[in-house]
């Protein structure tokens, strides 16, 4: 009798009730990174004397909770339904861009328009709407002809990048540009047509490049022209930051320390570092303390848990990577392949370019380090992410991790 009871369950179900398929290996990774995240928010706090040095507890109570539950959520809810509502979901997320642009609704810090009312960022919201949206587009209208599909694509993706320049936050508009090209590839697009993308933004950065840096070595008289102009379209301080990674004698006491202290914290970590809460640079403040726990939460990492310790945050991350991509593989439908490429560009690219900027090798950006950095929004859209990739490994049909 009792036998019989169980001798129809099958693995994954039990009486009728279905055991979600969770990527655990996704689970573990981004448990033990907020882990690292909070106590090296600590660390890079633990100087200050006001409010700022309870950023760690924040965290915990507030942002973590959050982004659990939008994680939970995302994940039980069937992705190829979330593919369904996606037009809407992108309109939303470009409409939030739209009027976080508006005085009074958009609050500025810093020179940037990105907060709505001084509490959310609707670019990272935007990370998490632009998924489902382009992933039904190259998913399942495949009988549009290839370059009509990859023209409509571009635009997709220009329209959130271009308002999000023009906050001006350039580095997380472009964010959205190897969300785009790993997208793109995994649909099947022509190598021809990605080719010939990456061409076209080759030029454009090479032109950005130019007309910053050229009139550097004119006569004062040009460069005062040519200056007059392109502060028409490219800001000050993007001007400043790729002067700086080129000489940062340009601006010593600015964005040049940032850079020269980031460099000589990481290196001065050695190979098992100075220890945890023992990083000098930080607590003596030559790395600033206004950005130690956003931007450079990796050279207070690399300072007091040395080589080794970095070591390991990137095994870390190179677990998160690899289940977010074998979830893509074994997904049983093309929406699925295609928001699990997405989004594994999107973490790879904030990682490169955060660890490339600490150590001197890219010019200084916005860019946080994903569950590591402090960040209300980005917290949240981040898990709600790996929630998105989760939904695919539960509700795939083929999907076994």
């Amino acid at each position: 009798m009792v036998l019989s009871k169980y001798k129809n369950n099958v693995p994954g179900k039990t009486n009728g009730f279905r055991i979600p398929r969770f990527n655990w290996i996704l689970m573990l990774c981004m448990g033990l990174l907020l882990t690292i995240g909070v106590l090296f928010v600590k660390s890079a706090t633990n100087m200050r004397t006001d409010s700022v040095h309870y950023l760690y507890v924040e965290i915990l109570v507030k942002w973590i909770p959050l982004g659990l539950i939008a994680h939970f959520v995302i994940a039980f809810f069937d992705y190829r339904k979330l593919s369904e509502r996606a037009w809407i979901l992108y309109a939303i997320g470009i409409f939030l861009l739209l009027i976080v642009l508006i005085p009074g609704i958009g609050t500025e810090r810093l020179g940037a328009r990105r907060w709505i009312f001084g509490l959310f960022q609707p670019s990272e919201f935007m990370k998490l709407c632009i998924m489902p949206a382009a992933a039904l587009l190259l998913g399942k209208y495949t009988g549009i002809k290839d370059r009509y599909r990859f023209g409509i694509s571009l635009i997709l993706f220009a329209i959130p990048m271009g308002l999000i320049a023009i906050q001006p936050d350039l580095g997380s508009a472009l964010v959205f540009a190897p969300i785009c090209l790993a997208m793109l590839f995994v649909s099947g697009c022509s190598p021809r047509l990605l080719l010939s993308l990456m061409l076209v933004g080759v030029i454009f950065v090479s032109i950005f490049l130019a007309l910053i840096l050229v009139p550097d070595h004119m006569p004062e008289e040009k460069r005062e022209k040519i200056e007059q102009v392109t502060d028409n379209f490219i800001f000050p301080h993007w001007k400043k930051r790729v002067r700086v990674f080129v000489n940062p004698e340009h601006d010593p006491l600015g964005a040049g320390w940032n850079k020269k202290q980031s460099e000589i914290a990481v290196g001065s970590g050695g190979k098992y570092g100075k220890g945890y809460l023992n990083g000098t640079q930080n607590i003596l403040g030559f790395l600033p303390r206004s950005v130690s726990s956003t931007d450079f939460i990796f050279s207070v990492i690399a300072e007091e848990m040395g080589y080794m310790g970095s070591c390991v945050l990137l095994i870390l991350f190179g677990g998160l990577l690899g289940s977010i991509v074998v979830t893509g593989i074994f997904c049983g439908d093309a929406s699925g392949r295609l928001i699990c490429a997405g989004v594994a560009a999107l973490f790879f690219a904030h990682i490169f370019v955060n660890i490339a900027m600490t150590i001197g090798k890219m010019p200084i950006t916005g860019i946080p380090l994903p569950l590591i950095s402090y960040g209300g929004t980005f917290t949240i859209s981040t898990m709600a992410l790996l929630g998105l990739v989760q939904s695919v490994a539960v509700h795939s049909k083929s999907s076994q991790i």
